[in-house]
């Protein structure tokens, strides 16, 4: 099976909701229309704040490969969880795929793999495809425990998972802690390598079906670095932060991706 190439711009917590649903239409202006046919290998997201949502929501195409994407899920679907926001929440305002265990939530916010765990199971039993990111700090790596650590919140995430979940909407982001906004990046050499690490591991957990998963790369990735990551193999896309607020930038990215 063809694994599927993502490019999904993480806009953070930046841009309110007309220059949010400025950066949107460019960006569907400006994709070659082959990219954003509903049979392309190649499939983009954007996630933008909660708040923004439904500004960008009428550029991208529900049935088709530009999906509309969340920074985070709750998970659980309502009750009293101030703040939170969940999957029901999220497909009525349009939203198809939300990004899970970002580092940014695990470190700011102290959130534990027990509730990443809990976030992917929710959201994937409700239909939704997951981008679950793992990665290490600078001192993991240093240490050359970066695979283990790595499996371990793998592992964790997925403690309780059931292998009918591990579907083409079970996305990984391999981040590198220490490479993101950092302007640091993983050499390809190092990027690849970790992807094929990643990839024995969800094979000898799932099964074939593990094999098929798509692996994306994050961490400081740049018009100018996307295409040496592509040619470095096991790669299938990328998770991008800061350079998805350019848009000339972001579909340089997409283009390696499409082209790698």
């Amino acid at each position: 099976m063809t694994r599927v190439r993502w490019v999904i711009g993480n806009w953070k917590q930046n841009l309110l909701r007309g220059p949010a649903e400025a950066l949107a239409k460019r960006m569907v202006a400006e994709i070659p229309n082959q990219l954003l046919e509903a049979d392309h290998r190649l499939r983009i997201g954007i996630a933008p704040t909660f708040l923004a949502l439904d500004a960008v929501s009428p550029w991208t195409r529900p049935s088709g490969p530009l999906w509309l994407c969340a920074q985070d899920i709750a998970a659980q679907d309502q009750g009293a969880f101030t703040g939170e926001i969940g999957p029901e929440m999220l497909a009525e305002a349009g939203v198809k795929c939300a990004i899970i265990g970002h580092s940014e939530r695990r470190n700011h916010y102290r959130e534990p793999d027990i509730l990443v765990g809990a976030k992917l199971h929710h959201a994937l039993k409700a239909g939704f495809t997951c981008v679950l990111c793992v990665g290490e700090p600078l001192d993991v790596r240093n240490q050359n425990r970066h695979e283990s650590y790595v499996i371990s919140q793998l592992s964790n995430a997925f403690h309780q998972l059931e292998n009918e979940l591990c579907s083409e909407r079970l996305i990984i982001a391999y981040e590198p802690v220490w490479a993101i906004g950092t302007g640091k990046t993983a050499t390809p050499s190092q990027a690849s390598a970790m992807h094929r690490t990643i990839r024995a591991w969800l094979l000898e957990r799932f099964g074939p079906a593990g094999g098929d998963r798509s692996i994306l790369y994050g961490g400081s990735v740049k018009p100018a670095n996307a295409a040496t990551l592509m040619a470095a193999g096991d790669i299938d896309g990328f998770l991008v932060g800061g350079a998805s607020l350019d848009a000339s930038k972001f579909l340089d990215i997409v283009h390696a991706a499409a082209n790698g």
